[in-house]
């Protein structure tokens, strides 16, 4: 069902009240004094006038000075019961903001990734900050000022009625009208208003990503181009904003004709019964006044009608999110993983991003515990995505991934991830101190662990060259560190996480020799004890692992250790080899070429005897792997 004509979601936005019906209770109770308090005046005014036009008050038993000194008193009061109202109101408020706001991020954290990758990371957060705001003014403003205004229409109308009912027929005469016709705009209002948001969202996800961007805006010159966009999709929200713009002008001049031709009515008739002794000229100025508070709050209530309109459309996109399914595991159900020697085992596994295009066909792959292993193929063949189903960020279509025997789309989600640091290509670092980022890794960690994993991890002595040492704001993604601070203070993480199993996303091919060798030895110290997985994109970094998997579109081309791999001339592996090499080549004096084999530590990418083959050797397109 359409979110906008789902019923139940205003239900769901009310029930977060209820740990605050105590409040709840009291700020209605001291609003509705409020709204009922100024009733009073227009009932003292008609005392106040008939003494000043005929000297005989309607009331003999208040004088004048009285009947002053205790308007004197009503709107003293009023002031206060505004001043308690207003705070006891907002404070309910923005408790219930938080609280919304609270629950929903912590919903969109347990979303699968496929939510992420199908929104703008702007959309999103329109959705926490703007939405959620929008939201409130339903509670905060529109929602209880609505039901205020109604009881102090309930009261008034007793009073004008015990006054005189013929005015007061009068009066409400043009109300069913103005109640039709207020219904009928504001179903119109609130799908505007969802456009509205709609378009909002879009319009801010493009800001964030220019932002983001802005580096490659620049690099490019891009600027006017995104200029352009920014006011392609700021004139798309304009016109949105408009038509709500036409439909509240309508609201706005139907409430103004609908209220004010009563008023003269009254005054015009209500004039022949003065004239005619059947009514004060007190009386007639004092239901004039109640005129008045009976045609605000109704003007009122079509002001607030745009309102109301927008923050049900908003009420409706915030509970598009919660609909949402959650990651399977992510409620904390399910016993936890219990990694005892950190074996991992694919079996027939089957997955792909878009249905009957599989990138992985029957993986079968088996990982000895605390062995180091690689995972080799051209881009696309399917290696990152077999990392992350290890983690669960997707689950298989067919086939099953265990660790130590026990599969993990039966365990808890968090507990399973928990066994498994990342050390990812590109690390992700947040807006904070240094020690901030490194405690990623173990939120409770004290200030000796964090020392001692920077330490282990290479970053100590560069951490404290920073100006503030460990304390040192970085920016937003660590922007004031290099490529390389960046990646040891990745690794600080990981050490700190312990976790058994390792995943190395290579991350040193764009930096500097002097950082790449203190990034090796930090990886080299930290997968040791380990199972370790490196997802490889240069052969030249797992010459040294136990055992290479070699993937090609999807399938398990071949596997084993790097020399056994590169004597299978013409197969997978040496193919890669060949092509890095070819990559690698450095043009001589009187020659086109020649191939140099890349060394990882004692080890040679390519032996002295196959290598000597690469002159010779003309690429072809490799055999279809075996899958299964």
């Amino acid at each position: 069902m359409d979110a906008c004509k789902r019923p139940g979601n205003l239900k769901r936005f009310l029930a977060y009240l209820k740990p605050y019906r105590g409040w709840l209770i009291l700020s209605t109770v001291v609003g509705v004094v409020k709204y009922n308090l100024p009733v009073v005046f227009p009932w003292i005014l008609k005392d106040v006038i008939d003494i000043l036009v005929t000297s005989s008050p309607s009331n003999p038993r208040w004088s004048f000075d009285q009947l002053m000194g205790v308007a004197v008193l009503v709107f003293a009061a009023y002031a206060l019961i505004t001043s308690l109202r207003t705070h006891l109101a907002d404070r309910l408020a923005l408790r219930m903001t938080f609280d919304i706001r609270k629950d929903l991020f912590q919903h969109i954290q347990k979303l699968p990734l496929d939510f992420y990758h199908a929104r703008q990371t702007g959309a999103i957060s329109s959705r926490l900050i703007s939405d959620v705001s929008q939201a409130q003014n339903f509670f905060g403003l529109a929602g209880t000022n609505f039901f205020m205004d109604f009881t102090s229409l309930l009261t008034i109308s007793c009073v004008v009625f015990y006054l005189n009912w013929k005015l007061a027929v009068l009066t409400y005469s043009t109300l069913p009208i103005y109640l039709f016709l207020q219904r009928r705009l504001s179903r119109r209002m609130r799908l505007t208003s969802r456009e509205a948001r709609r378009r909002m969202e879009i319009l801010e996800g493009g800001i964030h990503e220019s932002i983001a961007g802005i580096s490659e805006i620049k690099s490019f010159t891009h600027e006017r181009e995104q200029s352009r966009r920014f006011a392609d999709r700021c004139w798309s929200f304009l016109q949105t904003a408009f038509e709500n713009v036409r439909t509240h002008s309508i609201s706005l001049g139907t409430t103004a004709l609908l209220t004010k031709v009563p008023a003269v009515l009254v005054i015009w008739i209500g004039g022949h019964f003065v004239l005619q002794g059947q009514l004060t000229v007190g009386a007639l100025m004092a239901f004039y006044a109640y005129l008045e508070m009976i045609y605000n709050p109704l003007t009122r209530l079509s002001e607030l009608n745009i309102q109301l309109a927008n923050s049900r459309a908003a009420i409706d996109r915030l509970f598009e999110f919660f609909d949402l399914g959650t990651e399977a595991g992510s409620d904390g159900q399910g016993p936890q993983l219990l990694v005892r020697a950190g074996g991992i085992r694919y079996q027939g596994v089957v997955f792909g991003y878009l249905p009957g295009q599989p990138a992985l066909k029957g993986i079968n792959v088996e990982i000895e515990p605390g062995r180091r292993v690689a995972l080799v193929g051209a881009s696309g063949a399917g290696k990152s995505t077999l990392v992350n189903l290890l983690v669960r960020f997707h689950d298989p279509w067919e086939g099953a991934i265990t660790i130590d025997g026990q599969d993990i789309r039966e365990v808890n989600l968090r507990s399973l991830r928990s066994q498994v640091a990342f050390v990812q290509q590109d690390p992700v670092l947040f807006s904070g101190s240094v020690e901030d980022n490194i405690r990623v890794g173990k939120v409770d960690a004290d200030r000796e662990e964090i020392v001692r994993a920077a330490e282990l991890a290479n970053a100590l002595e560069f951490i404290r060259e920073l100006p503030d040492g460990f304390q040192t704001e970085i920016g937003e993604r660590g922007v004031k560190l290099s490529g390389g601070q960046k990646q040891r203070i990745a690794i600080a993480r990981a050490f700190l996480k312990e976790a058994p199993i390792l995943v190395l996303d290579e991350s040193t091919s764009s930096l500097d020799l002097p950082s790449e060798k203190l990034v090796h030895e930090a990886l080299n110290r930290l997968a040791r004890g380990r199972t370790t997985i490196i997802i490889a994109h240069r052969l030249s970094t797992v010459a040294g692992a136990d055992w290479i998997f070699v993937l090609e579109s999807g399938c398990l081309a071949q596997q084993g250790t790097h020399e056994a791999l590169i004597r299978a001339t013409e197969g997978p592996y040496w193919k890669l080899c060949f092509e890095q090499m070819q990559a690698f080549a450095i043009p001589a004096a009187g020659e086109n070429t020649h191939s140099i084999s890349v060394p990882y530590g004692r080890h040679s990418l390519v032996p002295e005897r196959v290598a000597s083959k690469n002159m010779t050797y003309n690429a072809t397109s490799p055999s279809s792997p075996s899958c299964g």
